[in-house]
């Protein structure tokens, strides 16, 4: 299921990117192939994770992670693109997996910790 997830959430921003940027334009690819990266990463390293780990409750809060992240993602870059006429709502797409890379990096310290912290009552 969070192999589901991650591949429709990576389709749709690679949609979002299309339909932003300029795809006939040769330069544009090189630029867009790593800012791709950048914006699809947080969708498929909880997926990444989840699988190595091999734990049921690290998968499960690898599977809740991309969910509320999507979500507000989702809100975040519909508000951008198409309610605001701002000419700087591109940044969003800087912004928004800015905070998705941070969040990931919390929740894998918060589960290393408690993997530590379950060690040690043993």
């Amino acid at each position: 299921m969070l192999g589901i997830l991650a591949i429709a959430v990576a389709i749709a921003l690679i949609a979002l990117m299309l339909h932003e940027g300029e795809p006939g334009a040769a330069w544009w690819w090189l630029l867009a192939l790593p800012f791709g990266v950048w914006i699809i990463g947080p969708a498929i390293a909880p997926y990444i994770l989840a699988h190595r780990a091999k734990k049921p409750w690290f998968a499960r809060a690898m599977l809740a992670f991309p969910c509320l992240s999507s979500a507000w993602s989702v809100t975040a870059y519909y508000q951008a693109f198409f309610v605001s006429a701002s000419s700087s709502a591109v940044l969003v797409m800087i912004f928004v997996p800015l905070y998705q890379w941070a969040a990931l990096l919390f929740t894998g310290l918060v589960s290393a910790g408690i993997v530590r912290w379950r060690g040690r009552s043993r």
